[in-house]
This record gives C-alpha cells, sequence and structure tokens, in this order.
C-alpha cells in the first residue's frame, strides 16, 4: 500500500481529534522574589505551621521537585481549584523512583493542603532542609554546594512555573496509541494496523512529521518516555499528573539520568477526590 503525505496527514488529523485531551504545558524560568506559596520547581516548600519535612521510612528528608499552585492555573478540568500539590523525591541514585513498585510512598510523595494556611518560618524551613544524612553525603548545607546530591534539579534554585493551557492529541509513546491508530486505520482502510514498526521507514518518517510525541513540561496531555510507557497492564494510572522532561541552559538545569523524562501518573477519578497515594512515579533515560 502506498500513502501520500496528504493522507498521513488526514490519519493523524483524525486521530488527534479523537484522542484530545486537554493539556496545561509548563514553561520554566529563573525565579525571583518567589514566594513560598508560588508555583516552582525546586527551592523551599510551603510547609504549613503544624507540618514537618516529609521524609522516608529511614528518617532522611525528601526533596521538593515541584509546587503546583493551583490558584496559579489556568482554568482547567484537570486540578483542584485550590490549595498546593507538592512532589517530593528522595536523594538516591534512582531520584525516589522504585521502579518495581512504583506507586510506593516512601521514597516519593505527594502532598496535597487544600487550603493554604500560615506556614512555619522561612528560616526553620531551610533549616530543616539542610538536616542531610551523613551516610548520604558529607554535607553541612546543601545550598552551598550545588552538586552534591544525587537529584535531577539543584534544591538552591527555585524555578519559576508558567502556564499555558492547550489541547493535543495521543502521543506516539502512550501505550494506547495502536490501539486508537487501529481505529482509525481500519475506517480508512478495511485492515488491520500494522503498528509503527511495520510501516515503510520513509512512511514512518512522516507520521513521526505529524505525530505528536508527548514531548514537554505538562500537566494532563499524553506522556512521553525516552524507553516505554511502563503502564503496559495498567488501565488505572490513565492521567498525566506531571511531567518533568531534562532541560538544561547556562542559567539552570533539570537533569533525569541522561537528559531523561519523568511522568506522574493518577487515576482520573483518585485526582477528581483529591486522592494522592496511589500515584506512580517513573523516569527513564537513553
Amino acid at each position: 500500500m502506498t500513502f501520500t503525505e496528504e493522507q498521513i496527514k488526514q490519519l493523524v488529523d483524525s486521530l488527534n481529534v479523537k484522542t484530545a485531551r486537554e493539556v496545561i504545558r509548563i514553561s520554566l524560568s529563573v525565579g525571583e522574589n518567589l514566594i513560598l506559596t508560588d508555583s516552582k520547581l525546586g527551592g523551599l516548600p510551603y510547609i504549613p505551621k503544624d507540618g514537618t519535612l516529609p521524609t522516608t521510612s529511614q528518617g532522611e528528608p525528601l526533596f521538593m521537585l515541584a509546587q503546583i499552585n493551583c490558584e496559579q492555573l489556568p482554568e482547567n478540568s484537570l486540578y483542584p481549584k485550590k490549595g498546593l500539590l507538592q512532589f517530593w523525591i528522595a536523594c538516591d541514585e534512582y531520584y525516589g523512583a522504585d521502579f518495581g513498585n512504583c506507586c510506593q510512598n516512601d521514597t516519593k510523595r505527594i502532598c496535597y493542603f487544600p487550603e493554604i494556611q500560615e506556614s512555619l518560618p522561612i528560616a526553620y524551613i531551610k533549616e530543616l532542609y539542610t538536616k542531610i544524612s551523613t551516610s548520604k553525603r558529607e554535607i553541612d548545607n546543601i545550598f552551598t554546594r550545588e552538586n552534591a546530591l544525587e537529584l535531577p534539579f539543584n534544591p538552591n534554585q527555585s524555578l519559576a512555573l508558567g502556564f499555558e493551557k492547550s489541547v493535543e492529541g495521543i502521543s506516539y509513546a502512550d501505550v494506547h496509541f495502536d490501539d486508537e491508530m487501529q481505529k482509525i486505520w481500519e475506517a480508512a482502510f478495511s485492515e488491520e494496523f500494522p503498528g509503527l514498526w511495520g510501516l515503510p521507514e520513509e512512511v514512518l518518517k512522516v507520521f513521526y512529521k505529524y505525530l505528536s510525541n508527548g514531548a514537554g513540561h505538562k500537566i494532563g496531555g499524553y506522556p512521553d518516555f525516552a524507553q516505554y510507557d511502563p503502564r503496559e497492564d495498567d488501565n488505572f494510572h490513565d492521567t498525566l499528573l506531571l511531567q518533568i522532561e531534562s532541560e538544561w541552559n547556562e542559567q539552570y538545569s533539570v537533569m533525569f539520568g541522561d537528559a531523561g523524562v519523568a511522568n506522574f501518573f493518577i487515576n482520573r477519578e483518585d485526582l477528581a477526590h483529591c486522592k494522592f497515594d496511589e500515584v506512580l512515579y517513573n523516569w527513564d533515560c537513553g
């Protein structure tokens, strides 16, 4: 079977319409004058007056990867309308991920504060944040040495998050891509979709020109992976709660392994009920 580029574009357009999902794209910039409750990547977290720093079962502190102030998001049907959602990970060689148990809440934690109340004093939060186990690193203060910890970001630096609402179709990395493409393909050609890897190389190149790869920092939409979707037999984690890509320049660096990507997935009903104890955390790199 031969294809024109216009035919391929029409197939992808149909696929994107059928699988369209709301997405909030995130941009990073060096944060200036950010307060504790602002949306940010890295930096000092909001901790309520009666709260404390999340720790592992061994008592070692977790580090805040990202904080989303829901009131700073554009109007959306994904996140709660108010409150703070925080993503915490451990300082270890896997950045808090447990690839055999991706939903564990020991070395990763998702914390939701429905109401923003009085926080612990900033000086005290900073003091808590410097109590690193000496078994991990011989270091007195994480805010004086940028590269002393096994983290994908510099905890000494707050990156501001910018948000833009959009819509996107399914990415070819998504575990459900073949199933969705099969419906479009069968309607067009009355035969089974051979899979992207079953297409001739020159046809595949044109498909990649129009298909979404899911890349970018985002909330919602469809994921990107450096290797493969870990949800192969998992229909429960159907919503992308947060995705952070590796990004680096002269001003900052966010790096998961060798230019990898981190994904947090949740069940849409759990998200609607602000239930964050079954979030799947995965990252991979090339």
